[in-house]
């Protein structure tokens, strides 16, 4: 089961496998948590920051992924 991390979020996925699952997180932290911003970024490449006052770092999907998990699995 994945639940969101974010402060004050219940979110929780409820889905038939860790893929599916994964899936559902990922378009709940796009629809609840992203916001749109003007930036150039290059292909391939996101854009994300940890905490609320971090600077943004730029880097490849995978690492962000990465970033994320290690950041909120403390």
């Amino acid at each position: 089961m994945r639940r969101c991390s974010h402060p004050g979020c219940s979110w929780q996925a409820i889905a038939p496998s860790d893929d599916a699952a994964l899936e559902q997180y990922a378009e709940h932290l796009v629809n609840a948590h992203a916001k749109t911003v003007e930036a150039d970024i290059p292909d391939g490449m996101v854009q994300i920051k940890l905490r609320e006052d971090d600077e943004w770092i730029t880097t490849t999907f995978e690492e962000a992924r990465d970033l994320h998990d290690s950041f909120h699995d403390h």
